[in-house]
């Protein structure tokens, strides 16, 4: 029988690889690959961040032009949000309305440390369920920020007028989903994301009434326009005349969902191929953990009489 002494002599208590994801940049060697991490404790990072950032005088806003790229939650809102900032916002979607975004496709609901049930959630649980649920792999500065603004989510989503399920005494509804320990889930009923894309159109085309916002529909984004290392602009195709046609901007956001497609089994809509997040990989753009995608059991075949 070996003997155990001479067994953890043999063991190499140094790490292989060491991940830098959640180190500030500051700190990271010159080789590796700076991913933006504000400094400070995870929890103050963003806070010091905004507290320390440059600002944009509000008469300077309109003279600045943003380009977002998709209309669906995260685009819809992005746009909406810079248009009420007071920026020019230029929206492009490849489909023939916003409202065809596979946003729509989202049923289970949203998380948010609200702790109506008064269970004990917390901020930093929603963070630490949220990294657990993601095999440790999330960067976690970033999936701290969202469980700090996903309060804020829910109110911003209640004011557009997202029926969230209530309480018989009218106070919104939590149920636990997900495996979580706690009920933190906002839901309207097994459309949430119909309701949550919803009050993003509406609040999407009050900015296009006022002007701020204007809206190109069934456009496909095929390349992105690179200027001294920045996103200045991209090109797209209009799928109605053909035509290829150029827009400039001095800021470019890409919010063009998943790519669930390039699966051959899936649930996902035939837009969801992640072309556009192939033209900013070709840009120079890195792309992590792809096979980290939503997978759904109704696309699993079924094998054996069992």
């Amino acid at each position: 029988m070996a003997d155990i002494k001479n067994l953890e002599g043999m063991i190499d208590s140094t790490p292989i690889m060491k991940d830098f994801a959640d180190i500030e940049s500051s700190k990271l060697p010159e080789y590796q690959i700076d991913s933006k991490i504000p400094e400070g404790p995870i929890a103050e990072k963003w806070t010091n961040y905004k507290a320390h950032q440059k600002l944009v005088n509000p008469a300077n806003k309109r003279n600045l032009d943003i380009i977002v790229v998709g209309t669906g939650l995260a685009g819809a809102s992005a746009a909406s949000t810079l248009g009420e900032m007071g920026f020019n916002v230029l929206n492009f979607c490849i489909q023939d309305s916003p409202r065809r975004a596979h946003s729509i496709a989202a049923q289970g609901g949203i998380n948010a440390a609200k702790n109506y049930q008064n269970d004990g959630d917390s901020i930093y649980r929603l963070f630490y369920d949220t990294v657990k649920g993601g095999d440790f792999r999330s960067r976690e500065a970033n999936v701290y920020r969202l469980a700090e603004v996903a309060n804020n989510i829910i109110d911003q989503c209640v004011q557009q007028g997202v029926p969230f399920a209530r309480e018989y005494g009218g106070l919104l509804a939590n149920r636990s989903f997900g495996g979580a320990q706690v009920s933190r889930t906002f839901y309207a009923k097994g459309q949430t994301g119909q309701q949550l894309l919803l009050g993003a159109y509406a609040s999407l085309n009050r900015q296009i009434e006022k002007g701020t916002v204007k809206s190109f529909n069934r456009r496909e984004m095929l390349d992105i326009v690179m200027i001294d290392g920045r996103a200045r602009g991209i090109i797209v195709r209009n799928l109605i005349t053909g035509a290829i046609e150029r827009y400039a901007a001095h800021a470019v956001v890409l919010a063009t969902g998943g790519y669930g497609r390039t699966f051959f089994l899936s649930t996902n809509a035939m837009g969801c191929n992640g072309s556009a997040a192939v033209q900013a990989f070709k840009k120079g753009a890195y792309l992590s953990n792809l096979a980290f995608t939503q997978i759904h059991p109704t696309c699993i075949p079924v094998h054996g009489e069992d």
